[in-house]
């Protein structure tokens, strides 16, 4: 038999044929590598770099994440200071497909005191009286304090001068509601933002007597809405009936859901525990939950008087508990409704409005004094600052590409958190030249009725193509008191530069990817593009920060799922590329 002598040339040639019978079907990027975590049974930094993370009750053996406290930090070093370069960070996530709280954040590497950095994250995109949805959609952002132009979006009712408190994105498309209308004709109707000014009529919800459609949301991959009248001056004399719930069938059809309770204005819906919840007043104070075979049954009814009164307005899902308020906030975990507080002091005729969840805290904005408060859990609350320097109510709260945004009355006023407890104003979208609204009567004022129809509400603000959605409604609702003017109408802005995917995030396990690519960025899921930006220049956005790289925790909340495979990049990988990760999954 002859022997097999191998010469030494032909070493390198054994070595190559080796290396690519050994590697895997799809071999991921090294090239540039500068952090690679597997959370497999470590937290430690496998690219060689020695960007160890330090584990905060994170599950490691299969990166699980509670939802609560659970995240990874990984020190600041060179190697992660991107700077103006490009990038690519991915990650596998997986989350179930019913989840009680808010997703949370992918990776952070983000200072909000001077707005610079990277976000990711998933969130619902729920808005105004209604916070924390089923549904899930997925951002990436980078800012250096960069601030771009209003648009005038139009308005979704040719005659309402009120876009309901519930604007949010289904199925990649951006829903607004109105309340009433120069004729009945006009009342009870949701549209779909187009493009432009230019919005498409889904047709009118209902045949019961109520001014409009208030909440919608999405429950079960479904978008419903919900019918009422929210003209609080003049729900109790009029000739107005209860309000239902919706299901939305596509085009024009609706299927009505039934009627809720007696209840002529119902303020807020949730999906929780695969049921729906809907709340309201005012013959009755209390939240519904719709049965099994489709009837509905008083959940809770609260107390009309004293401390603990509670006509549920804002609702949200936060830890795995559902919570409503208006002045009193109730948490209920699926079987018991719990007392937690008031989220401001001391003021007489206090209401709760708004809520969202805010760097792992549940966050309310109230009346009179449009003050903004953080829960510490029990009955405890701090405040963080006011939305306007004469603002009286917050009814809506927003966390947009790494800040925290929050609109009021009386000039349907944009303001952003910029850490306690300075809030900086951005827009008066109704504020004529020498106007001084007449504050509350319990701040000081007397106002007229005329003088409170005058004032004017950001109703909703929510996220849809990577941009700032605000819309404006007058503050009773009714055309009687206002024109549509302003009022009645959506307006979008972009901080910093920021890409939302606007289908929902299935269940299960997701790759995401996030590619800085010199003068755009890029978002990735499932190694298929979803969104990309319009060129930018990278000159201003320095990412440069001292602030650690998070997983699992952020300016919204930590991730609830698991998490798994994390790699950084110092260098914008190809869609080719970017598909060799997306094709193996974790074990």
């Amino acid at each position: 038999m002859a022997k097999f002598v191998l010469a030494p040339r032909d070493l390198p040639l054994l070595l190559a044929a080796m290396i690519m019978f050994l590697a895997p079907a799809h071999a991921q990027p090294t090239d540039q590598l500068v952090g690679y975590w597997p959370l497999a049974g470590d937290c430690q930094d496998h690219s060689g770099h020695g960007n160890h993370g330090v584990n905060h009750n994170v599950v490691l053996a299969d990166g699980t994440f509670d939802g609560e406290s659970s995240h990874i930090e990984v020190p600041p070093s060179d190697s992660l200071r991107f700077g103006a370069g490009d990038f690519t960070l991915s990650a596998w996530v997986h989350t179930d497909e019913q989840i009680d709280d808010a997703v949370g954040d992918v990776l952070d590497l983000y200072d909000p005191q001077l707005r610079r950095g990277i976000t990711l994250s998933l969130n619902s995109s729920a808005s105004g009286y209604l916070s924390q949805c089923a549904d899930r959609h997925v951002y990436f952002g980078i800012d250096n304090a960069r601030s771009g132009e209003w648009q005038d979006c139009g308005r979704p009712s040719p005659t309402s001068p009120y876009v309901a408190n519930s604007m949010l994105v289904y199925a990649g498309d951006l829903y607004a509601a109105t309340i009433e209308g120069a004729t009945e004709d006009d009342w009870r109707h949701v549209y779909r933002y187009d493009r432009d000014k230019s919005w498409i009529d889904c047709g009118r919800v209902g045949n019961a007597r109520t001014t409009g459609v208030g909440p919608l949301f999405v429950h079960a991959g479904a978008l419903h809405a919900v019918t009422t009248t929210y003209d609080w001056t003049r729900v109790r004399e009029g000739a107005f009936e209860p309000g239902h719930v919706f299901r939305y069938r596509g085009g024009a059809q609706w299927e009505d859901l039934g009627q809720v309770s007696v209840n002529r204005t119902l303020n807020c819906a949730a999906s929780f525990q695969n049921r729906i919840y809907v709340g309201g007043g005012p013959q009755e104070w209390g939240v519904y939950g719709r049965n099994d075979g489709g009837s509905w049954s008083a959940s809770q009814l609260f107390p009309q008087s004293g401390p603990r009164r509670c006509f549920p307005h804002a609702s949200t899902r936060f830890n795995g508990q559902l919570f409503v308020g208006f002045p009193s906030v109730y948490a209920f975990d699926g079987a018991n409704w719990t007392y937690a507080g008031v989220p401001v002091e001391p003021e007489a005729s206090l209401q709760t409005h708004s809520f969202t969840v805010f760097q792992g805290r549940l966050t309310a904005g109230t009346w009179p004094l449009a003050k903004v408060a953080q829960y510490d859990g029990g009955e405890r609350w701090k405040e963080i600052g006011r939305v306007g320097e004469d603002g009286t109510e917050v009814n809506s709260l927003v966390v947009y590409n790494g800040k925290l945004y929050g609109g009021s009355i009386p000039r349907a006023e944009l303001c952003r958190y910029d850490e306690q407890p300075q809030w900086t104003s951005l827009r008066r979208f109704y504020s004529p030249e020498g106007w001084l609204p007449v504050p509350p009567r319990d701040n000081g004022g007397n106002p007229t009725r005329e003088e409170v129809a005058e004032w004017t509400r950001i109703t909703s603000l929510t996220t849809f193509r990577g941009r700032l959605f605000a819309g404006i409604g007058n503050c009773t609702s009714s055309i009687q008191d206002t024109p549509a003017d302003i009022r009645g109408t959506v307006h979008s802005i972009e901080f910093g530069k920021c890409l939302s995917y606007d289908d929902e995030l299935a269940p299960g396990w997701r790759h995401l990817t996030a590619v800085r690519a010199a003068d755009r960025l890029k978002l990735y899921i499932d190694g298929r593009m979803v969104a990309e930006s319009a060129p930018i220049d990278g000159a201003e956005y320095d990412l440069s920060t001292d602030r650690p790289l998070r997983i699992g925790r952020g300016q919204i909340d930590s991730f609830h799922g698991k998490i798994r495979e994390v790699r950084a990049y110092r260098r914008a990988l190809n869609g080719a590329e970017v598909q060799s990760m997306a094709a193996q999954q974790p074990d």
